[in-house]
Formats: C-alpha cells, sequence, structure tokens
C-alpha cells in the first residue's frame, strides 16, 4: 500500500480560515491590512518560487505582500540600511529576508538591525537565541510547519529517535530545537556526516532540509518512518523535494509530499507570525 500520505493542504486550508479572519480584525482596527515585505538579493530560483508562494497566500488571507529586490552584486550595508528602514516602518508588520544570500553578504550582518517583533521568520539573533534558550519566539517557518503538521497528524514527539539532515539556520537547526523542546531524542547530521545512512535508517522520524533533489533514497529509511521532506529544490520551473518520493514511500510509515506537504504550511506561518506573533 506504501506510505500514509501527510498533505499540508487541508490543514492549510482551515488554518488559512482562522487567518482570514484574524487579518480582516486587524484591517479593521487599524484602517489598513498588514503588511509583510520579502527581501531578495541576487536571483536564486528557488527564493523566488517561494516569494511567489508566500505572495499568493497572503492575497487569500487579506494581507499585503510586497516584494523588494536587489541585484546580486548589492553591498552587505545597503542591504542592511534597507533592512533596517523596514523595521522602523510603522505600516510594515514582518519582514522576511529570503535566503541564500549573495555570498559577500552575511546573513548576521543584516538580520541584526531588525527588530524582534518584525523577524517573522526568525531569523535574527535575538529570535534564534530565545529558540535556544526554549523562550517564546519567533521560529523559522519551515520547522514551525513540521511541527504543525505532526501535532496534526497525532504524531508524537516525545521519547522517539529524530534525525535531523541539513543544519542551516532555517532548516536543519531551528528544526532540530523545536524536536528537542518536544522531548525527542535529536541526531543532526549535515554534508560532513560519515556513513549518513547509517544514521538515517535508526530515525522513527527523519526531517530533511539539504537543498539536492532526492537526496534521500529508500536505502536510507528504515520501514515505517515518518519522513518530512522540507527541500525546495527547482527544476525546470518547479519545486521537488530532497526526498525520492517514489522510491521513499514504498517504506516509509508515512511521507510528506512536495509539492504539497510542508509548503502551504510553510507560508501560512509567516502569515501567522505577522498577524498573531510568536508561539
Amino acid at each position: 500500500m506504501g506510505a500514509t500520505i501527510l498533505d499540508g493542504r487541508a490543514l492549510a486550508d482551515a488554518l488559512r480560515a482562522r487567518l482570514v479572519a484574524e487579518a480582516e480584525r486587524i484591517t479593521r482596527e487599524r484602517g489598513r491590512p498588514a503588511n509583510l515585505t520579502l527581501v531578495a538579493a541576487g536571483e536564486d530560483p528557488t527564493a523566488a518560487l517561494y516569494a511567489g508562494q508566500v505572495a499568493r497566500s497572503c492575497l487569500r488571507v487579506g494581507l499585503d505582500c510586497v516584494l523588494r529586490t536587489f541585484p546580486a552584486d548589492t553591498s552587505e550595508t545597503t542591504l542592511r540600511a534597507e533592512i533596517a528602514a523596514l523595521g522602523a516602518r510603522t505600516d510594515v508588520d514582518g519582514v522576511v529576508l529570503l535566503l541564500p544570500l549573495p555570498r559577500h553578504i552575511r546573513q548576521r550582518v543584516v538580520t541584526e538591525v531588525l527588530p524582534p517583533e518584525k523577524d517573522v521568520d526568525g531569523l535574527g539573533p535575538r529570535n534564534a537565541g530565545h529558540l535556544m534558550l526554549g523562550f517564546p519566539s519567533f521560529v523559522p517557518s519551515t520547522a514551525d510547519a513540521a511541527l504543525e503538521l505532526l501535532r496534526s497528524a497525532e504524531i508524537r514527539l516525545r521519547g522517539q529517535n529524530v534525525v535531523v539532515i541539513g543544519r542551516s539556520t532555517v532548516g536543519g537547526k531551528p528544526a532540530a530545537l523545536l524536536f528537542l523542546r518536544e522531548n525527542a531524542t535529536v541526531t543532526l547530521c549535515h554534508s560532513r556526516t560519515p556513513d549518513l545512512a547509517a544514521i538515517t535508517r535508526q530515525a522513527d522520524i527523519l526531517f530533511s532540509s539539504v537543498g539536492r533533489p532526492r537526496r534521500v533514497t529508500a536505502e536510507m529509511v528504515r520501514p515505517g518512518t515518518v519522513v518530512l521532506d522540507a527541500g525546495m529544490n527547482a527544476q525546470a520551473g518547479r519545486l521537488v523535494g530532497d526526498v525520492d518520493f517514489a522510491g521513499v514511500r514504498a517504506v516509509a510509515g508515512a511521507i510528506t509530499p512536495v509539492p504539497g506537504g510542508l509548503g502551504p504550511l510553510t507560508n501560512l506561518m509567516l502569515i501567522r507570525h505577522t498577524l498573531i506573533g510568536p508561539s
């Protein structure tokens, strides 16, 4: 029969309905819609696809979404000043710096000037530090979406062996910290991990966020494992995941597709953070 498909679209529909009501309330009270501003430097195709998804989600919920784009040779100083200016604006409620950045721009230098209450994707040092310490904070939306989907599917984390592949600041690291907060036993793997498959085959829950198409194959998955594919890889204008879906589905207990798994929820997590605040 194959794995159960953990489709995030039904959960996204229910969450969207609640967010529409909240967006309408905010519009009435403030006399304007909430605003989420995205900032991109360069022309990364995956970031462009993601920005389009977020903009469409904002439109459906009732937020203004603005995309500010800068060429790849934009200076770090210029981008930092733009983020600071957006953070100071009273008509901007949330700011998201799209990754990856050009090599000459340091994420820390740019995000440290963003007020933590507007850092709705949790990339700045204040929110990242609060997540590490277990304090309320904005959490990167992909990790938050994974936790939301597991809760909805009634898949417990307490006492489970969770293997996370990828150590980015928007994917693997925050996911590992969230799962640890839920009392899972977490192993964090990365590109320098030797014999990766030997570790992933020990997982009760496997989360991948490495940005490499079909990196996770059936041979890397123990039968019955819950597989969460957080990969966003642009290929020929469409998104594919980190997981070889057809192969892994034959052995996993449950699996998220790409698109349609974590993606719809990831967009709505940003919107929820903008409208409601940190978790």
